[in-house]
């Protein structure tokens, strides 16, 4: 098995400032202990492992990546061995000064959430009141020459808000918005009501569809949408994508394990002892790639839209 030119989610930190109803973190189950972070002198060495497997980009994520003062030292490490890093974060610590302090140690791009488009929303969702420096924090990114996601995930609670992310992602020069699926894993497990249901995700995919197309700024779906269930040509302002993860994109856990994705549990071995190339030859993988959502997906004609969906919703 070879798959070439990964995209890598390294979760630096279990370790997060917010208490996000939705979080998939597998280590916030009851059944998952929490791994421990690794120093800056593992990560060198866990670095080397990566680039090994030459990946595309490496994404910078957690927990809050924030949290490690040291973040912008392990950017360095991938950076200065010609990856490309990005940063995935909440934006709560994000200002002027530790953007520009990333950006120049070679972080290319942010990945900033936002849930909500009200502050009551935003602290309902994330038991903190932080909205306005999430906004304070897209205009730090921006200003240190960086470029900008604004991600949203569409929950039962926020239906429709994913326009209004988009406007507001629009009018602080955002380069795209990612709009995630709510996906009931980590703390999502013990909110599975946050989950919407057909209609409301049509509703919010309808309304991001027809602000992406008015003001003319890329917007995705990150987690598949089967199109079997809801037509993706009838969302034409949103860009469809199929299930990567166990192909091309992958994650590696704060201790240095490589899983199939950021929602999966199963660890496949230590990057730290193995190589990428041989962890990928772990049966586990072809097995996730057999299973789409539903028994009949790979019959369907449209399967290669959406690679038979998110496996974990």
């Amino acid at each position: 098995m070879h798959f070439a030119d990964p995209i890598i989610v390294f979760e630096v930190t279990p370790r997060c400032n917010l208490e996000c109803r939705f979080c998939y973190n597998v280590w916030k189950s009851r059944d998952y202990s929490i791994p421990v972070e690794l120093p800056l002198e593992k990560i060198a060495l866990l670095a080397d492992s990566i680039v090994a497997a030459h990946p595309v980009s490496v994404a910078l994520t957690g927990g809050e990546p924030l949290l490690r003062e040291d973040l912008a030292d392990i950017a360095m490490l991938f950076r200065s061995r010609g990856i490309k890093v990005g940063v995935v974060s909440n934006g709560i610590l994000l200002d002027t000064e530790s953007a520009e302090k990333l950006t120049d140690a070679g972080v290319s791009w942010f990945d900033i959430s936002i849930p909500s488009i009200s502050e009551a929303g935003y602290y309902g969702l994330t038991g903190f009141d932080g909205f306005a420096k999430v906004k304070r924090a897209m205009l730090a990114v921006k200003s240190a020459g960086a470029s900008l996601i604004v991600s949203h995930i569409m929950t039962s609670l926020n239906e429709g808000e994913a326009g209004k992310v988009i406007e507001l992602a629009f009018a602080l020069s955002a380069d795209a918005v990612a709009l995630n699926r709510f996906v009931p894993g980590g703390e999502g497990h013990r909110n599975p009501d946050l989950l919407p249901a057909l209609m409301q995700l049509d509703n919010s995919l309808s309304a991001a569809s027809k602000k992406a197309s008015s003001l003319g700024i890329t917007v995705y779906a990150s987690i598949p949408v089967e199109d079997c269930l809801l037509r993706h040509d009838r969302y034409p302002g949103i860009e469809f994508g199929s299930c990567v993860c166990g192909e091309r994109k992958w994650a590696v856990d704060p201790s240095g394990g490589l899983r199939i994705c950021e929602q999966s549990p199963e660890i496949l071995g230590s990057l730290l002892e193995s190589s990428f190339k041989d962890l990928i030859e772990n049966p586990a993988v072809a097995e996730f790639r057999r299973k789409s959502r539903m028994p009949d997906c790979e019959k369907c004609s449209r399967y290669s839209k959406c690679g038979g969906g998110c496996r974990f919703i």
